[in-house]
């Protein structure tokens, strides 16, 4: 296949056997012990049109996505002003083993598709409409703008009320936006590393708990104000404290997605600072044409973050691991203690993947960057609207309400105009902020300007703190109810999400 082969057939690169690891009380220390520390896994990945279908896996019962005949979610790749289109075959059980936040779970899924400018109506990303309960099918369509930034963004099941335990299963995959080099030529001839941050979870007393939280070197302590024992740890690509391939001295361009449904990732490569190109699938230039790469010790990811970093390899006989940090949650949290992700290996050498897909409509970098009176107006004057988390033994509200199927639209907004929003926690621990369909400017927190504004579209806000976002709906594309939610996603199943109508 070539750049511009127009075919739309499904491709593989990499590893198409993969690895792909359920971690439960099934899985005893011995075999455990046997899978921490394997080389990083290649990830298939797929062009439209293709099949997904999602199982429950016949020895753990949870439910998983199935591609070419295994456990492996495929990275979809698509360019701007392309199409992603996919047949959703649910073929879980009728009955389920697994309890949702209501009951037992029944099985119904559907898909989102995390970051993209893209319709809120079937048969695109429509997570309020289409439902396919087992024995169901969904067909998906899904429309890339042409403006749609290039980078990482990612695809997870939506059912409401099932969603956080679809995602801890890892029912979730990526999706690359084609054409990041366009922006940043310097990845054009890297290495690409896609990393998928997902839970192993801990069983307590087991054997194999134990040794996951070895191989992981779990601080011995709490940290932050969040009480109570740690339930999981982090996978990369389904693998416990993988080993990466990397040459001393070597770049690799690495694309990371938290995909866990509530643990935070604050990453950080040993003595080395990592080079950030992209946050959220947004390159950073593309709102801003002269800002360039810019060096972080260490990135914090909400659960859905992305971030797109270039990472250089170990010195000669030197080691590094790549680690996520404590994250205090607040004293309503959970524990999020710090842990090593991976290792980096040097002495391992590794084929360079290939792929390619068709081009897109465009052959060099679009910009928009906002001019500065209008964002002062929106700064200046008082919030368009205010959403406010708040939390108690009955549940999680936004504005004072649980969300429900029937529900009208919270807010209607003009696609077309731009707006001032105030996002407040009310409750003692972290919450992630999202909105579907579009990006947003954090440019104050607390009621202090921040120093470096970023567009993201999801978002950390701390207890008992405010952010003012500046809330950009001017693509035509996003026409239909959509909706916002905390990305904790056993908040958003337990009510913490509201519809809006972009009209």
């Amino acid at each position: 296949m070539t750049a511009k082969d127009p075919r739309k057939a499904a491709y593989v690169m990499g590893l198409m056997a993969g690895i792909s690891i359920i971690w439960t009380a099934n899985l005893n220390g011995q075999a455990i012990q046997r899978l921490v520390g394997t080389p990083l896994p290649d990830l298939p990945q797929v062009a439209s049109p293709f099949e997904l279908r999602a199982i429950n896996d016949p020895v753990t019962s949870k439910g998983a996505f199935v591609f070419e005949g295994h456990e492996i979610p495929p990275v979809i790749r698509a360019v701007p002003g392309g199409t992603i289109q996919l047949e959703y075959v649910n073929q879980m059980s009728n009955s389920s083993s697994e309890v949702c936040v209501d009951g037992p779970c029944m099985n119904m899924t559907n898909l989102h598709f995390h970051g993209l400018h893209a319709s809120p109506n079937a048969p695109r990303d429509d997570v309020l409409g289409m439902m396919a309960m087992p024995g169901e099918s969904l067909h998906y369509t899904v429309d890339i703008p042409a403006d749609q930034p290039p980078g990482l963004y990612w695809y997870h099941t939506h059912p409401h009320g099932e969603s956080y335990q679809q995602d801890l299963d890892g029912m979730s995959g990526a999706i690359v936006i084609d054409g990041m080099e366009r922006y940043f030529p310097e990845v054009e001839n890297m290495k690409e590393k896609i990393l998928i941050l997902g839970d192993a979870e801990l069983e307590p007393g087991s054997s194999s708990s134990k040794i996951l939280k070895r191989a992981v070197q779990f601080a011995p302590y709490n940290c932050g104000a969040a009480t109570g024992e740690p339930t999981r740890v982090f996978t990369v690509n389904g693998v416990v404290r993988q080993r990466i391939a990397i040459a001393s001295g070597e770049k690799q361009f690495w694309r990371i997605v938290n995909a866990s449904p509530d643990l935070y990732a604050d990453l950080e490569v040993d003595s080395e600072s990592m080079t950030v190109v992209a946050l959220d699938g947004m390159p950073l230039t593309y709102h801003a044409p002269n800002r360039h790469t810019e060096k972080h010790r260490h990135i914090l990811l909400a659960p859905a973050g992305r971030v797109e970093v270039i990472v250089e390899g170990p010195k000669r006989g030197a080691t590094a691991s790549v680690r996520s940090l404590c994250v205090n949650t607040g004293a309503d949290g959970d524990p999020n203690p710090s842990m090593v992700l991976a290792d980096l290996d040097t002495n391992t050498k590794e084929s360079v993947p290939i792929h390619s897909v068709e081009e897109g409509p465009y052959d060099k970098a679009i910009y928009k960057p906002l001019p500065h009176r209008m964002l002062d107006q929106l700064k200046m004057r008082p919030p368009d609207f205010t959403v406010k988390f708040t939390e108690d033994k009955e549940g999680f509200y936004i504005n004072d309400r649980k969300f429900a199927p029937d529900d009208e639209p919270m807010i209607r907004v003009k696609v077309g105009t731009r707006a001032h929003w105030r996002v407040t926690n009310a409750t003692d621990e972290i919450h992630p902020f999202h909105i579907h369909q579009v990006h947003f400017l954090v440019y104050e927190r607390a009621g202090v300007a921040l120093r470096s504004p970023e567009w993201m579209d999801t978002v950390n806000i701390a207890p008992n703190e405010s952010l003012d976002l500046i809330m950009d709906f001017t693509d035509p594309i996003i026409r239909g109810v959509s909706v916002f939610h905390c990305h904790l996603l056993k908040h958003e199943d337990k009510g913490m999400m509201a519809k809006i109508l972009f009209q």
